[in-house]
């Protein structure tokens, strides 16, 4: 039998296992067959995941990424409705978007994206005005400070540093989001977005260093401590995302800047890619290979930040880069891709994610977490639908029942491609488990064994018809979210313990098992 296990930062917080051997149990023929037996430590308390680990990152400009107009994922929708910036217009904000973000707990509302770095505070004054693609004003500002208050979130703010115009800078602080955004719904200020791309752009030279950016870096970072306003404001970077996105890069970073001087450090990540025509399939992007590579390198960069005393955030990710997979990124998969992506990042070691929206000419992003449409009703009132994509369940699962607990231990033994994961508050303490069946086509018996007795079981699925179904047949609990954030009250199923204190129940292909154990009524 061939196990696979891995280890978390601190202590023993998860253990993942495959094997391609079946695994041993009494079965008659009309029985399901066994897809994995679970055996949780419920005493033994690793890492503990922020209450507020979820949040969103959006693009900086409300014109998407600076580029204007756009075309959304091809949603069933009404002919008079078109795709639109998740947090609506100023003067028309999308309130119900507030709603979907408040209902994850507390969280951080990331704007940054491409356009951080093409999108404009005072144009005209920009060090390279021909390079703005779009301008941000007051209107823009008062928007995101809107964005916060309805929906308790707090702000990373992304300011432009491929002009590298610390000054100019300065001015979006002082006289922009100072006057717009009130102080305490602003979590840090993010310098720069990707900079280890910024030599393919004409702002930088070819031969842009890693030095020159810390260089870069530091003049902003001293234009804002000049400031008796913007010097309250604390800083995130370095926003990597490709080349110096490893740890010694982030070390060095960090080392230079002063630890003192960041409130965490921030780095992207994209699990795949469909940049240059590529394609990426729902076996790839939910194969162990792909989540234990990323997991590993995520730990490595955990480490560096530890080691200086900074935390870290995965600020902009999401399943595939270039706006995601159509059918995948947008369909169940992503959901459970989500669900083991948020896991493995609180094993390993990071604060936060913030998954990404992104709005691409012809044809739209796949990856949104949710879509926005808007149309105009007879009146001439803007009207927002929004569509909670299959992201946003795993991510809602996730926010709902992992994020506030510590995890646990959880060994999984399973013929097929499945993982599982298992929290708690405190020794004795009810014990939640999930099992995800990101395999695309076993279902069967799952047995969960804690070691000692506990009390009555509440099954709660997650679920789709297959690997490639789409929001309209997503079921949380046997509910979906309408466009409101309403979900109503999900269905659980009553499981109690076996003789030798174990639980079995069936999950499904395309399905995430959430059990919730009682402690032992003694």
């Amino acid at each position: 039998m061939s196990i696979v296990s891995r280890i978390g930062i601190a202590s023993l917080v998860c253990v993942l296992t495959s094997t391609t051997a079946g695994v041993a149990s009494a079965q008659t023929p009309e029985s399901p067959p066994t897809l994995a037996d679970v055996a949780v430590a419920p005493d033994s308390l690793g890492a503990a995941i922020p209450r507020g680990f979820v949040g969103f990152s959006l693009e900086v400009s409300t014109a998407g990424q600076g580029i204007g107009a756009f075309q959304g994922p091809q949603a069933s929708r009404a002919s008079s409705e078109q795709p639109v910036y998740a947090l609506g217009r100023p003067g028309a904000p999308n309130e119900d978007y507030f709603r979907f973000m408040r209902i994850l707990g507390p969280g951080i509302l990331r704007l940054g994206g491409n356009s951080q770095d093409n999108t404009c505070w005072d144009q005209a004054a920009a060090p390279h005005p021909d390079a703005c693609q779009a301008e941000l004003d007051a209107a823009e500002m008062r928007l995101w400070g809107k964005a916060a208050r309805e929906s308790g979130w707090r702000l990373i703010v992304g300011l432009n540093l491929k002009q590298n115009g610390p000054a100019w800078a300065l001015s979006e602080v002082t006289e922009g989001i100072a006057r717009e955004i009130s102080a305490s719904s602003v979590f840090a200020l993010e310098l720069g977005n990707e900079p280890d791309l910024f030599a393919r752009t004409p702002l930088r030279p070819r031969g842009y260093s890693f030095t020159d950016y810390v260089q870069d870096f530091r003049a902003y970072l001293a234009a804002l401590q000049s400031d008796s306003a913007a010097r309250h404001y604390a800083v995130v970077g370095p926003a990597t995302c490709c080349g110096w996105r490893n740890a010694e890069h982030l070390g060095a970073f960090i080392d230079s800047i002063g630890s003192e001087n960041l409130r965490w450090v921030t780095v992207h990540n994209y699990s795949a890619t469909t940049c240059g025509g590529q394609t990426v399939s729902a076996a790839h992007l939910l194969s162990p290979e792909l989540m234990g590579t990323a997991s590993e390198e995520a730990a490595s960069l955990a480490r560096a930040a530890q080691a200086r005393g900074v935390p870290i955030a995965m600020a902009e990710t999401n399943s595939a880069s270039c706006g995601g997979m159509p059918g995948v990124s947008n369909a169940f998969t992503s959901a459970l891709w989500g669900l083991d992506y948020a896991f493995n990042l609180a094993a390993d070691g990071f604060v936060h994610v913030d998954l990404h929206t992104s709005y691409r000419p012809g044809g739209g992003s796949s990856y949104n977490p949710i879509d926005t449409y808007v149309r105009r009703d007879t009146s001439g009132a803007t009207i927002y639908r929004n569509v909670a994509e299959p992201l946003y369940y795993g991510l809602y699962l996730f926010s709902q029942e992992a994020a506030g607990h510590r995890l646990l231990p959880a060994h999984i033994e399973s013929p097929a491609n499945v993982t599982s994961y298992a929290v708690s508050d405190c020794a004795g303490c009810a014990v939640t488990v999930f099992v995800l069946n990101k395999d695309t086509t076993a279902a069967g018996t799952v047995r969960i064994r804690l070691g000692r007795r506990m009390g009555a079981a509440r099954l709660l699925l997650l679920r789709a018809p297959t690997l490639g179904s789409l929001a309209p047949d997503v079921r949380y609990g046997g509910r979906q979210f309408d466009s409101s954030g309403g979900l109503g009250v999900p269905e659980e199923t009553a499981v109690s313990p076996a003789a030798d204190g174990s639980y079995d129940f069936t999950l499904p292909n395309a399905a995430i098992a959430r059990l919730t154990i009682a402690r032992a009524e003694w």
